[in-house]
């Protein structure tokens, strides 16, 4: 059952130990961004694991054009951190300042407070400098330079590509992981860069495929990828990974698959390796993965903020738009009325001026006012007609005017809901 079903079983701790004794530890390209958001001390220590196993380590060639497109990105995050954090401190220092607000905090105390505060942000201001310096002089581009000298995979030629792009439209619609959750990444657009964008994940794992076939080996993925096409999640804990990778990586490779997070894997390490890894780094890149999982959820909920007023505006637009149109209805209601009841009249008349004719009046040619009627006739029907159709468009509309003030009222609550909550 375990060789039919491998995703769905853990491996023994002493095969565990021979796995990590024999396997090659490949590396995503999150991982390699996230030196950058680590303390000095963290990220020496973890380059220092990288340096002592890089005998073993590999990086997918996707997975280092990654790292490379977005590096400046994260930079540039991370100096945005700074600004906030030094603004939120002097936003802090001036609320403490104004004495009418806190009346019972001495001088003495907001003396020594206003010297902690200053020594924090040039403290912050120092590091935003050094941390800025890295987008032309980067240190820790050099280190993961060296790890990886001559341990970066070769990109898949075009052929490959185009042939990994049609297979992956296929994959995504079926929701085989890994990287169906990136579909809607450049999805209209024709440039074969973004197509690639979009299956990243698909070329990083196909290229680890390949890797594990050319040097017969088992992988240990280290990623920082939090998505539900790499792992399996129950009650919102994380089990492992897809249990469909496992098994697409046994079928492909017939070698083992394991992935891990940075902490797990560093923890994994320690007591697979013998490595010395403190507790405090674990710890460290664990809060990293909380802050960075809260700011991910929050920018989702910006995302969907923002989408709820771009809805609210073009609703706001159709519910404008549909008013005048029922307006218009009713005035088109008004005048057929009063057009079909001019024509009713009409109709009565030529009925009633018939009757006082008899038919021994020879000298009246009828056939001309019986014309007249049924022409007369002819229009109040189609004023009639028209007159319904009216009042149906206009039925519509009162109908959609509903739907739109409802569903008008539903996204507004939304909005404020969320804007009490981030108050």
């Amino acid at each position: 059952m375990k060789g039919l079903f491998p995703g769905h079983f853990k491996e023994s701790q002493e095969n565990l130990r021979e796995i990590w004794d024999s396997s090659i530890f490949v590396f995503d390209a999150n991982i390699l961004l996230n030196l950058y958001r680590y303390s000095d001390a963290t990220r020496k220590e973890f380059l220092g694991l990288l340096e002592k196993i890089k005998d073993r380590v590999w990086l997918p060639h996707r997975a280092a054009e990654e790292y490379l497109s977005n590096r400046l990105s994260v930079i540039d995050q991370q100096e945005q951190s700074y600004d906030s954090t030094i603004k939120s401190i002097n936003s802090l220092k001036s609320d403490l300042d104004n004495a009418r607000q806190h009346p019972f905090v001495s001088k003495q105390t907001m003396e020594a407070i206003d010297s902690v505060f200053n020594t924090l942000c040039d403290e912050l201001l120092s590091n935003k400098k050094v941390h800025s310096q890295r987008i032309s002089n980067d240190e820790i581009k050099e280190s993961i330079s060296k790890i990886f000298e001559n341990r970066v995979g070769s990109p898949f030629d075009q052929e490959e590509l185009d042939k990994l792009v049609a297979d992956g439209e296929e994959r995504y619609k079926q929701k085989i992981p890994p990287g169906f959750k990136d579909a809607s990444k450049s999805s209209d657009s024709e440039v074969f860069t973004d197509k690639c964008r979009r299956y990243g994940d698909l070329i990083v794992w196909k290229q680890v495929l390949e890797r594990s076939s050319e040097v017969s080996k088992g992988v240990i993925l280290v990623t920082d990828d939090k998505k539900d096409d790499w792992w399996e999640r129950f009650k919102g804990k994380t089990v492992g990974p897809r249990p469909e990778l496992v098994k697409e990586f046994k079928d492909n490779t017939d070698n083992t698959f394991h992935m891990y997070q940075a902490d797990r894997f560093l923890e994994l390490a320690r007591e697979n390796l013998g490595e010395q890894v403190s507790p405090e780094i674990v710890e460290e890149i664990r809060e990293v993965r909380r802050r960075d999982k809260m700011a991910f959820r929050k920018n989702r909920e910006f995302e969907s903020v923002n989408r709820h007023k771009d809805k609210i505006h073009n609703m706001m637009q159709e519910l404008e738009h549909t008013r005048h149109q029922m307006m218009s209805y009713e005035n088109e209601m008004i005048l057929l009325q009063e057009k079909r009841r001019m024509l009713e009249a009409e109709r009565l008349n030529i009925r009633e001026c018939r009757e006082h004719f008899s038919e021994d009046d020879r000298e009246i040619d009828m056939e001309p006012i019986m014309r007249h009627y049924s022409d007369v006739t002819e229009n109040y029907h189609l004023v009639r007609g028209e007159l319904e159709d009216s009042k149906v468009r206009f039925q519509e509309m009162q109908h959609r005017i509903v739907q739109l003030e409802h569903e008008l009222a539903q996204r507004m609550k939304y909005i404020e809901q969320e804007n009490a909550e981030d108050s």
